[in-house]
C-alpha cells in the first residue's frame, strides 16, 4: 500500500492487515496439501479435490474457498481451477515456482517472532535465543533449501552485468560469501573460465554441495570454505567477491569492517558486487523499509541500509563509487564496485 492511499484507506484496509498471519496460513496448507499440484490437470469441485489432497471434504471446502479469495484458485460452478498466478508460481517443477519460499516466510522463526514484534522495538533488536548471528543456527539450512526462486532471477541480473567482464579475463576467481543455496556463485560458473569458492557455516555448505550436484556445477573449479564470515581467513585473492543479503544483517560498523575485509581479499582491479535492499528515506523502495522490521526481529542490530551508507564503506576501503544494477521485479539492488 502506497503512503498516498494509506492516508485514505478504510476499516477494511486495517483488516486485511491485521489478517495477514491469517493470509500466510492459508497460502502455506494449500501448498503443505499439494492443492496446486492436485488442480493442474483441470477443475475439481470439493469432494474431488478432497479425494485427491486426502482431506475431508468440508474442510477441503473452506480452504479451497479461503485461496479463491486470496485470487490463487478461480470458482466456477462447484469446481476450483488454477488461476495464471497459481499456475505459474505454485505448481512443483515449473521454472518461477515460489512455494519453496514457505519455508522461510512461513518458518517457526517468523510464527515466533512476529507476535512479540512490540518486544524487539522496545529492546532494539530480535528476542529470539536463535537468531540471524547465532553460529550454525539451522534456519540458514532451510533458507539454502528454501531461497532458490528468489536466488535464480537476481543471480542471472548480476551475469548479465558482469559476464562479459567475466568472459575478458583468462581465469576469473570468485568467492561468494555466505553463499546459501550457492546458486549466485553457481550462475557465474557456467563460464568455464571461473574458479569459484563457497563460504558458509559448514551445516548450510552440505546444502550448497546438494545445489551445485542438482545444477551439473563442475566439482574441478569448486571450492567450499567453512567459517564464520567475519573470522574465516577467506585466501585469494579474488578477482570477484559475492555478498547477497549479507549487510543487513548487521549494524554499521560491522559492514564498514566486513568491506574492508573484503576489498583487502580482491585482486588488483577486482569488483565487489553486493546484492541488497537499499533503503531511502522517501520510501521509494517500500520493500526495503518492510525488510527492516524483518531484520529488527530477527537480528540484533541489522536494518536496511542506504546508498549514501555504502559508498562511505566503498570509499573507505578504496573501493570505486558503487554502480547501481537494479533487479527487475525486485526490491532488491546489486550494487557493484572495483578496487582501486
Amino acid at each position: 500500500m502506497s503512503n498516498a492511499n494509506a492516508e485514505t484507506a478504510g476499516p477494511m484496509a486495517v483488516m486485511q492487515m491485521l489478517q495477514g498471519a491469517q493470509v500466510t496460513g492459508i497460502l502455506n496448507a494449500g501448498i503443505e496439501l499439494n492443492v496446486f499440484q492436485k488442480l493442474v490437470e483441470g477443475p475439481l469441485d470439493a469432494r474431488a479435490a478432497s479425494e485427491r489432497i486426502g482431506c475431508p471434504e468440508r474442510s477441503t471446502r473452506i480452504l479451497l474457498d479461503a485461496l479463491t479469495v486470496l485470487g490463487l484458485l478461480a470458482k466456477e460452478g462447484a469446481k476450483y481451477r488454477l488461476t495464471p498466478t497459481a499456475s505459474e508460481h505454485l505448481v512443483p517443477g515449473k521454472p518461477m515456482y515460489m512455494g519453496d519460499v514457505r519455508g522461510i516466510f512461513a518458518s517457526s522463526v517468523f510464527w515466533t517472532a512476529l507476535p512479540r514484534l512490540a518486544e524487539a522495538v522496545k529492546k532494539g533488536g530480535t528476542i529470539l535465543d536463535k537468531h540471524a548471528e547465532t553460529p550454525r543456527n539451522p534456519f540458514w539450512e532451510a533458507f539454502a533449501q528454501s531461497s532458490a526462486s528468489m536466488a535464480f532471477p537476481a543471480s542471472m541480473a548480476i551475469d548479465a552485468v558482469l559476464g562479459p567482464w567475466i568472459e575478458s579475463k583468462p581465469k576469473c576467481r570468485v568467492l561468494d560469501i555466505a553463499a546459501g543455496s550457492g546458486i549466485y556463485g553457481f550462475t557465474l560458473a557456467k563460464h568455464a573460465n571461473v574458479e569459484l569458492t563457497s563460504l558458509d557455516w559448514p551445516n548450510v555448505l552440505e546444502k550448497t554441495r546438494e545445489w551445485a550436484g542438482r545444477l551439473g556445477v563442475d566439482a574441478k573449479r569448486m571450492n567450499y570454505l567453512p567459517g564464520d564470515l567475519f573470522e574465516v581467513d577467506y585466501g585469494g585473492p579474488y578477482d570477484l567477491i559475492l555478498l547477497s543479503h549479507v549487510y543487513h544483517h548487521f549494524e554499521a560498523s560491522r559492514c564498514a569492517a566486513l568491506t574492508r575485509k573484503v576489498a583487502s581479499a580482491l585482486a588488483p582491479g577486482g569488483r565487489i558486487a553486493i546484492q541488497d535492499m537499499v533503503y531511502d528515506s522517501a520510501l521509494e523502495n517500500p520493500g526495503a523499509a518492510m525488510f527492516s522490521m524483518v531484520m529488527l526481529m530477527w537480528t540484533q542490530k541489522g536494518e536496511s541500509f542506504t546508498l549514501a551508507d555504502y559508498a562511505k564503506w566503498f570509499a573507505d576501503a578504496a573501493l570505486s563509487a558503487p554502480e547501481v544494477h537494479a533487479s527487475q521485479g525486485m526490491p532488491s539492488t546489486w550494487l557493484v564496485g572495483g578496487k582501486r
